[in-house]
């Protein structure tokens, strides 16, 4: 198994934490961003991890290097980071597409035991969370029939629910999603988010929800962001 750490952006509404370094070495508490992910990708065995990069590249392999000394990495970079929406940095990855896939963006802070329920489960699944307000800023899954068949921003119906992007799915149907965001990016569309993709082909792929409800899982795009997850994580501490 294989992980993909989508780690692109610029951070923008993270500065001016992220005037200096790249958005994954953020700290969180007493972790960066990005360790957060690669130790509970570890601790479970996956150790071939590709990680998409944009501005500061340079910074985080010094990091890594450092940090991971016997750890496969391979680093992806996107020279249009500032220019692109992350789709554009998941279809640089295609080539290297040969085997079952962890997904997750590179913002996300999450409880190791939710990550080990992902690799545990039969099949494809994603994260979601049917008892909290839906968030305007967040993803969420429009689910029917216990399969999720939309993804997006700003679905708002009563059988749309919180989705956190950290994904798992097998290589082959991985590749059908990377052949529709092949067909988008050729097509011009490199604004768009890769979900928007995933919706184009959904009935060929059987991607179930993963419900959560607890457990610590929360992407970290904001200040407000921040502040909330560094007291959840000292809550769980205590």
């Amino acid at each position: 198994m294989k992980a993909i750490i989508l780690a692109s952006g610029i951070g923008k509404r993270l500065r001016p934490l992220t005037n200096k370094i790249p958005k994954p070495m953020v700290k969180i508490n007493d972790k960066t961003l990005i360790e957060w992910q690669i130790d509970r990708l570890v601790k479970y065995k996956i150790k071939d991890i590709l990680i998409t990069t944009g501005l500061f590249e340079d910074k985080l392999r010094k990091f890594l290097r450092e940090k991971y000394r016997d750890l496969k990495v391979m680093y992806i970079n996107n020279p249009q980071y500032d220019t692109t929406n992350y789709i554009y940095s998941l279809w640089l990855t295609e080539e290297y597409i040969d085997d079952d896939i962890i997904l997750l963006h590179g913002d996300l802070v999450f409880d190791e035991k939710l990550l080990k329920r992902l690799i545990d489960e039969d099949g494809n699944s994603v994260l979601v969370n049917k008892e909290v307000k839906v968030p305007k800023k967040d993803f969420k899954a429009i689910i029917e029939n216990d399969k999720v068949v939309k993804i997006g921003v700003n679905f708002f119906t009563e059988n749309s629910y919180l989705l956190m992007p950290l994904y798992k799915f097998s290589k082959k149907d991985f590749s059908i999603w990377m052949e529709e965001i092949d067909k988008e990016i050729k097509n011009g569309k490199l604004n768009i988010y890769a979900e928007d993709a995933f919706n184009n082909i959904s009935n060929q792929i059987k991607l179930r929800p993963l419900y959560f409800t607890k457990e610590l899982c929360m992407e970290i795009d904001t200040m407000d962001d921040l502040k909330t997850g560094k007291k959840l994580i000292n809550k769980i501490k205590k």
